[in-house]
């Protein structure tokens, strides 16, 4: 049975949403509890988190889908790999092994047909 190029473009268009959605919204959650003092640990964590949101909002809007996703994915997934260094166990945060293996989906798939980058 073969897949309609329609079908593909639909499946795209959601997992660019999904993936996008969820990066802005991690990102906002990150900014949103952001306080302290002005430490380099801080504005690190404060610039990733807003590359988090400008990335998750190029990425559902569909401008540089392969590459955006490809750099989210590098974010959510250095938390699992520093856990994994520590002894963690692979399947210790599902969710956030799903997140990442979803990003990297959107960041092979590309942007699909209903992309602005088209």
């Amino acid at each position: 049975m073969t897949t309609s190029k329609t079908r593909v473009d639909w499946s795209l268009l959601l997992l660019r949403i999904a993936v996008g959605g969820l990066a802005m919204l991690h990102g906002l959650a990150l900014l949103r509890h952001a306080h302290g003092t002005l430490s380099p640990g801080h504005v690190l964590g404060w610039g990733m988190a807003l590359l988090e949101v400008l990335g998750g909002t190029l990425v559902v809007i569909g401008l540089w889908t392969g590459l955006l996703a490809g750099l989210l994915a590098v974010l959510m997934g250095w938390p699992m790999v520093l856990a994994w260094a520590r002894g963690g166990g692979m399947l210790q945060d599902p969710a956030a092994l799903f997140r990442l293996l979803a990003t990297l989906a959107c960041a092979v798939g590309g942007a699909g047909k209903w992309a602005m980058g088209k």
